[in-house]
């Protein structure tokens, strides 16, 4: 496990609302989702956009009413943040339910990294902090530091409590060659769009052809990893159950385009089977494949 010693703790303000019990963050909740999408109405004509023309199996009302279900997961996550700050262990374990740890575990014993992809549904924060809470080797975590580095340093002090170490996307390759014949962990959320990326594998996802990072896979074929995607749902408030599916396993020789096919596969089988949990106020489509014409504006 690494060590938190040099992380700076969550500023004072986060230990503060980590305090306040969840039903009253939870009826705040209800008033920013109202907020953002009645009043300000925060992306709302992208949310809906990108609802219709993805799951157009859908008539208008039941749109509708996933649009409205999105903006309060989205709110319920923003004000489920604040909990990592203090929250103990035991808490954590029994809001986050990881009950396929063996499988990572019996992989790292065999002395394989491990390559752990998920997407953005749910609360991925909480996810992360499980993982790194009982993975039980060195875990690192792939992010887009912000522009802001005040904000940098907040997120850092949150995510690093339990032991994850936070690595820029940018510097991830030389860990991985670092580490090459060690027994560690990787975790990345690869479903956003690669605007940065110098490479890009186009694929239909959801009916549409969708842009996705080829950096995963090609990390798995750098450094040998087993390769997994964690499959997040929500029961209920505050309560998150995970399944692990292996994508590729150590040994397995696939190419780059077919290692991001299956993740790109279980991705939309996850958000068809639970939409609202899915960040539909995310510019996803905002890329063409070469040779499309521009979307309308």
């Amino acid at each position: 496990m690494n060590s938190t010693k040099d992380m700076p703790a969550p500023a004072w303000w986060l230990r503060a609302l980590a305090r306040v019990p969840l039903p009253v963050m939870y009826a705040l909740a209800g008033l920013l989702a109202f907020l953002m999408r009645d009043v300000l109405r925060y992306r709302v004509a992208v949310a809906r956009e990108n609802l219709r023309a993805a799951l157009p199996e859908l008539d208008a009302a039941a749109r509708r009413r996933v649009l409205r279900r999105h903006y309060d997961s989205l709110a319920a996550v923003l004000f489920e943040l604040p909990r990592v700050a203090l929250m103990p262990a035991a808490e954590l374990r029994a809001r986050m339910a990881l009950p396929d740890m063996p499988l990572l575990h019996a992989e790292l014993a065999r002395g394989h990294p491990v390559l752990v992809l998920a997407a953005h549904q749910g609360n991925w924060e909480w996810l992360l902090q499980a993982l790194a809470l009982d993975m039980g080797a060195p875990f690192l975590a792939a992010y887009k530091p912000p522009h802001s580095e005040r904000a940098d340093r907040l997120m850092l002090a949150l995510r690093g409590r339990f032991g994850v170490r936070m690595v820029p996307g940018k510097r991830l390759l030389r860990e991985v060659l670092r580490r090459r014949g060690t027994a560690h962990a990787i975790g990345m959320v690869a479903d956003q769009v690669p605007t940065s990326s110098p490479g890009r594998i186009w694929l239909r996802f959801l009916g549409r052809d969708t842009a996705f990072f080829p950096g995963p896979a090609e990390i798995a074929r750098a450094g040998g990893y087993s390769v997994y995607f964690l499959a997040l749902r929500r029961l209920r408030r505050g309560h998150y159950e995970t399944r692990f599916e292996p994508l590729a396993l150590a040994g397995e020789n696939l190419d780059v385009p077919a290692l991001t096919a299956r993740y790109a596969a279980r991705v939309e089988a996850l958000v068809r089977a639970a939409p609202e949990d899915w960040a539909w106020t995310h510019r996803r489509w905002k890329l063409v494949p070469p040779g499309a014409a521009a979307p309308p504006q």
